[in-house]
């Protein structure tokens, strides 16, 4: 019985006055305490908080009180109705947890990768976009890197349908590339200007926005996840796709 009142909650000494009241039946503190072999005063308190919690019951004769254990059907109900107390704050938390969601300030993630594996697992992030299509500025360097990979990358982009767009610079390779734009869900289009021997490249999907540097020496991936600044960069490359003639 003991370890059955311990996984109640019940304290050691909170633990000997409920088995002295239930030994003694209707009992007078100082009954109960001289039973439990605890100061007298003690027995007060410890009574008082074994009321509070259902454990026991008072009655008062003659203006003297006296004290049993209650009914273990009442405590049964009573711990059921704290069960059901403390379900309904919690659905109610959550329900506030939702509202604050709403309201709350979006705030960008950034994460940081380096390494060929880095390079490989920033990549294929950008095979989860939900809007089916990806904009980026991509020159050959970024393309030829890991070339089986890319191509596997590729592949999977198409199965899913996932349209792409890329700014690079005009070679003999990516001119051979444009060629295959429909069958691959891919256009290139050419800007030298800003792409022409570069190691560095920039996709742009719905809410993320990745960086990526490769060299042989190191391989560097930035991923920003932020739906306006995501929004920003879609909208810079679009004001370029539309100017740019090849």
């Amino acid at each position: 019985m003991e370890e059955n009142l311990k996984s109640l909650g019940l304290s050691e000494k909170e633990i000997k006055v409920y088995l002295a009241c239930l030994k003694l039946g209707n009992s007078k503190a100082s009954e109960i305490a001289l039973y439990a072999k605890i100061e007298r005063q003690a027995s007060y308190y410890i009574l008082k908080l074994l009321m509070k919690k259902g454990f026991i019951s008072e009655t008062i004769k003659s203006g003297v009180q006296y004290y049993e254990v209650s009914n273990p059907k009442t405590l049964l109900e009573k711990i059921e109705e704290e069960k059901k107390t403390k379900e309904n704050a919690i659905k109610e938390l959550i329900e506030e947890q939702k509202k604050l969601k709403n309201v709350a300030i979006p705030k960008a993630k950034v994460s940081w990768y380096e390494g060929v594996e880095g390079f490989k697992t920033i990549i294929r992030e950008m095979l989860e976009v939900e809007d089916k299509e990806i904009y980026s500025y991509n020159p050959e360097k970024v393309i030829k890197f890991i070339p089986l990979f890319l191509e596997s990358y590729a592949l999977k982009r198409k199965e899913k349908k996932i349209k792409t767009k890329i700014i690079s610079e005009e070679t003999t390779f990516l001119k051979e590339e444009k060629k295959k734009g429909k069958e691959k869900l891919r256009e290139i289009k050419f800007l030298d200007e800003i792409m022409k021997g570069k190691d560095y490249g920039l996709a742009i999907a719905k809410d993320k926005v990745i960086f990526v540097r490769v060299t042989e020496k190191e391989q560097i991936g930035i991923k920003i996840e932020d739906k306006s600044f995501a929004e920003l960069q879609k909208n810079i490359f679009n004001f370029l796709w539309q100017r740019i003639s090849k």
